[in-house]
């Protein structure tokens, strides 16, 4: 998986657009984050006073969206309410 084709993903599975941000987190109060650092590839979520809280680093696209995509399932808050 890479960040062209997470979108459609995300849409897909319903998950609600605020319950994260991919491409930086500035300014992403309490979501789950996407973004490529100087480390590389960075997962976290963006706590109340944007902190990175969980921050995760990995090397390659596909494994930070495939840890992301995960984070999100098993958070059931991130689903569109219906």
């Amino acid at each position: 998986m890479t960040l062209t084709n997470l979108p459609n993903v995300l849409l897909r599975e319903g998950f609600n657009p605020d319950s994260y941000r991919v491409y930086g987190g500035l300014g992403a109060n309490e979501r789950y984050v996407l973004d490529v650092g100087p480390a590389g590839w960075e997962v976290y979520y963006c706590d109340l006073r944007g902190m990175k809280d969980g921050l995760r680093v990995f090397q390659t696209e596909g494994e930070a969206c495939a840890y992301f995509l995960e984070l999100l399932r098993r958070d059931p808050t991130t689903r569109r309410q219906q």
